[in-house]
């Protein structure tokens, strides 16, 4: 059984003995839970009889598609670059991570070549 499997068969048996009378205190204790996820779970249930997790919105994007095509540019026009190099030159307020994210989606595989030491 995967993990969204556990909690739904987890929410299920709170339901379950939330509906044979037994108390969010009680619950809590037999299934090693708190009593804030019993009554989130029976308050939820009853609301909107789903047992589901809510779906969550993606965090919003930190670069505008103005940003992306300047770091695409930025390493078209010197391939030897690196994402801090291309966070400090344009003035980014994102994590070199961030860069090397957007190169990735736009399918630039942006390696800086190893150099041996003399």
């Amino acid at each position: 059984m995967n993990r969204q499997q556990t909690a739904l068969a987890k929410r299920a048996q709170i339901i379950a003995l939330h509906e044979v009378g037994l108390s969010s205190r009680v619950i809590a204790q037999r299934l090693a839970v708190s009593r804030t996820t019993v009554q989130k779970w029976i308050h939820r249930n009853e609301e909107t009889g789903n047992l589901n997790d809510l779906e969550r919105r993606p965090r919003p994007r930190l670069t505008s598609r103005e940003d992306e095509a300047n770091i695409r540019r930025a390493v078209l026009e010197d391939p030897f670059t690196n994402a801090v190099a291309i966070t400090e030159r344009l003035h980014l307020n994102v994590t070199p991570q961030t860069v090397r994210k957007r190169l990735k989606e736009a399918g630039i595989r942006h390696r800086i070549p190893a150099q041996r030491s003399v």
